[in-house]
């Protein structure tokens, strides 16, 4: 599955850049659904900063049906990413701590200067396989495959799009 993301943020490109790729935890708060961000490594080469992510979801945000497989470890990933400064971009592949395949991520962010801000722009890759989550039978998980894409795209869409509504709130939160 492709998602292709585009929001316009109030800050400027290099301050939503310096925000996303220095200080990501402090977003925590203005997030819809993750309950908190550790940062695990940073490593700088010249232009461009590795960055390694824990993200721990919010599993009271799950869609019911789903809920009995939700094991808190299945909304927790890691997120490598590689920000280059001068393209303002990132390059980043997000992946599942339960140890299990059960989805491949990868994809872009880039940070657009526009008239009155930034826009953060992201291209995104998505491959889902309930049969890999532990404690979902391979004969339901490929009859649960387009409910879970289903519920999976309606969570990640507004999710990424709440990145940016973030940033506009901890905009404001920063001005007073």
């Amino acid at each position: 599955m492709k998602l292709n993301i585009s929001e316009p943020v109030p800050l400027d490109a290099e301050e939503v850049l310096h925000l996303l790729r220095d200080d990501m935890p402090k977003l925590v708060p203005y997030l819809y659904d993750i309950d908190r961000i550790e940062v695990t490594e940073r490593r700088e080469e010249g232009d461009v900063v590795h960055i390694t992510n824990l993200w721990f979801g919010d599993t009271a945000k799950v869609p019911l049906p789903l809920r009995k497989f939700a094991k808190p470890e299945l909304f927790s990933w890691t997120d490598y990413a590689s920000w280059s400064a001068s393209k303002r971009q990132a390059t980043w592949r997000l992946e599942p701590r339960i140890g299990a395949r059960a989805f491949e991520c990868h994809g872009t962010t880039t940070l657009v200067e526009a008239e009155q801000g930034a826009r953060i722009e992201m291209d995104i890759n998505i491959d889902i396989y309930p049969e890999n989550i532990p404690g979902i039978p391979k004969f339901i998980a490929k009859r649960l495959l387009p409910q879970i894409e289903k519920a999976i795209e309606r969570q990640i869409t507004p999710n990424l799009r709440n990145l940016a509504v973030s940033i506009r709130r901890y905009a404001e939160a920063q001005q007073g």
